[in-house]
């Protein structure tokens, strides 16, 4: 029969009498040799989580560090040592890391940045390192050196110390945002990593156990007498479903299923995981560690959520580009390109999940519009709950739903913004309700500084909007919305020589189709022949139309820098360019890299800077 102490009520329980620490007094009964190598730095099995685990919380915390002091020196350091030769190397290096990216076109597979993938190889070095790399994997049968092989001890407790990142680095209000100034969404890459990272160590963990005690012939005897094995089993199989659950393209494809069963599934781990370790050394530290940065964490965001930013009434309709319209009256404060998650309460719309969607409206005052500020979401109907919204605003035109808010996160700031001397927005897709935003905050922030220059004096600068999509309907729209507000901005101030000089060109990369589809503005029956068609010119701005052609991103980069360059020779100062990006992955991989190879123009003094800003339709 099962020991009874370590069983409550029929119910796997713990040691008794519970301890926060379990004790470090050992007896080595072995030869002075034998205990000696029993007892050396990388065996002793009494300081194993001092070796390892504590090893591996040093290495986390230095990597966080190294950001950290990154992010206060970007914020804190005067602007004269920002426009160093030193600074500006040492920027556009870090950036090329940051931005350049690989791509495997036929199955559609973009990796994640130069520099992140560099980090991942410096911590898979780290874990193989200190796995790996101590001897012996299990123990010399010359002695009962004990029961747990070397190997899976130290695996273990590199495991468990990975746990408090991986939960900190799953929330959204976390404190390695605050800490390294890297938003929450960009941070996911870490929170996956870390995870396989864990599960790998977990399984190097438990296969050795049952290697060592089938090779003694107890393996039956212990599953029926240890609660370790019942709880270590419960752990690493609802472990492997969140691992494997969370592979991209399993994710992406059950996202609905994988968010609703996701927080269950991690519950169910870490309680198991909690009473497997069974208050060993310092195992339970790091639990509650985990719980402590978790719940700051989850309080964080539930403050903002119920009693920052309250209830809200968001008004649905479907536009005639197929999107769905989100408008949200809102006293809240946020920044261009920031998104928020949504929860809808009713039931018809997931209830007891919360979905992220991008700002597509800029933050102003009631004393610059006589009205509250709007949010408002532009929603391309897929799967799931953006279908469910389709579907409810098509029957009901105009209908409200309660919401609750969490956010904003990510963006832009608007001191990058007006930092700018040239600013370049590229879109696809439903990514044009983000660069909307992008042009609305360029706007706002023109008009701002319109009222502080002396007449004469000439500030303009420049603006450039790219926006592609197969749909025709989607042009169609997005024209509307940018001729719109560029033509509002130029009725404001008409004779104000300031602001940007702007150019917008819309690619529509498929054949028009005449007999299913009516013409958008600008466009003809036959596009497939005509070239591109210029639509408005004004003083201020010129909209262009470009048919059955892709935006070559690499090329417009490019010209961009060359065209700064030429203007800071013209003005006796050096240009800086702001890139922002939203769109398809392949359109940000392309962005990314040619972003990338652009700073080698900023090394080579031709630019500044040359900052990019990427939005993904999904994390």
């Amino acid at each position: 029969m099962m020991d009874m102490k370590m069983m409550g009520g029929g119910v796997p329980w713990l040691d008794q009498p519970v301890l926060l620490h379990s004790s470090r007094t050992d007896k080595c009964k072995l030869s002075p040799e034998q205990c000696a190598y029993r007892n050396s730095h990388w065996r002793y099995w009494y300081e194993a989580d001092h070796v390892y685990a504590l090893a591996t919380i040093y290495f986390c915390c230095a990597v966080i560090g190294v950001f950290a002091i990154s992010n206060l020196l970007v914020r804190y350091s005067p602007d004269w040592v920002k426009r160093t030769r030193v600074w500006r190397a040492t920027t556009s290096m870090s950036r090329y890391l940051a931005y350049r990216g690989y791509g495997l076109k036929a199955i559609r597979y973009w990796s994640p940045s130069l520099g992140v993938l560099l980090l991942g190889i410096v911590g898979a070095g780290f874990f193989l390192g200190m796995t790996l790399g101590p001897q012996p994997y299990y123990w010399p049968t010359d002695a009962n050196y004990g029961s747990s092989p070397p190997i899976a001890t130290r695996a273990g407790w590199m495991a468990l110390a990975l746990l408090p990142f991986v939960l900190a680095l799953s929330a959204k209000a976390n404190m390695i945002s605050v800490l390294t100034g890297i938003p929450h969404e960009k941070l996911q890459v870490f929170h996956h990593w870390t995870s396989y990272a864990m599960f790998a160590l977990a399984l190097v963990h438990t296969f050795p156990f049952i290697i060592y005690h089938i090779s003694k012939g107890d393996m039956v005897k212990q599953w029926k007498t240890s609660v370790v094995y019942w709880t270590g089993t419960v752990a690493i199989t609802s472990q492997a479903y969140l691992t494997v659950m969370s592979l991209p393209f399993i994710r992406n494809r059950f996202y609905e299923f994988f968010k609703a069963t996701h927080i269950f599934a991690a519950v169910v781990f870490v309680v198991f995981f909690f009473l497997h370790c069974d208050f060993r050394l310092s195992s339970w530290d790091y639990f509650i560690a985990t719980g402590s940065i978790y719940l700051v964490c989850l309080a964080a965001s539930q403050v903002r959520t119920y009693l920052i930013n309250g209830l809200h009434t968001a008004t649905l309709e479907v536009i005639p580009s197929g999107l769905v319209r989100v408008t949200v009256p809102t006293a809240m404060n946020w920044t261009p390109g920031q998104h928020v998650f949504v929860r809808f309460l009713t039931s018809d719309l997931h209830l007891l999940t919360a979905h992220p969607f991008t700002i597509s409206s800029v933050c102003k005052t009631p004393d610059e519009t006589g009205k509250a500020s709007e949010l408002i979401f532009y929603i391309k109907p897929r799967g799931g709950v953006t279908g469910r919204l389709a579907a409810i605003a098509t029957k009901n035109p105009g209908c409200s739903k309660n919401i609750l808010i969490e956010g904003p996160y990510g963006g832009v700031s608007a001191h990058h913004m007006a930092h700018f001397d040239t600013i370049l927005v590229i879109a696809g897709g439903s990514g044009g309700g983000f660069s909307l935003a992008m042009v609305d905050e360029a706007l706002r922030l023109s008009a701002l500084e319109s009222k502080d220059t002396v007449p004469g004096h000439d500030v303009r600068r420049n603006l450039q909007v790219v926006f592609s999509t197969r749909d025709t309907e989607m042009a169609d729209w997005y024209v509307a919305e940018i001729e719109s507000r560029l033509s509002h901005s130029t009725t404001l101030s008409p004779d104000l020589d300031s602001g940007y000089e702007t150019s917008v060109s819309v690619h529509v990369t498929s054949r028009v189709n005449s007999a299913s589809s009516s013409p958008a503005i600008g466009f003809e029956k036959d596009t497939s022949k005509l070239p591109p068609t210029e639509i408005t010119t004004t003083g201020t701005f010129s909209l262009n139309v470009h048919r059955n052609a892709r935006p070559d991103i690499s090329g417009l980069i490019a010209r961009t820098v060359a065209m700064s360059g030429s203007q800071g020779k013209y003005v006796g100062r050096k240009q800086r360019i702001g890139v922002l990006v939203c769109g398809p992955a392949s359109m940000i991989h392309d962005t990314r890299n040619a972003a990338a190879l652009a700073q080698t123009r900023v090394l080579g003094g031709e630019v500044e800077e040359l900052y990019l800003h990427s939005e993904p339709f999904a994390w």
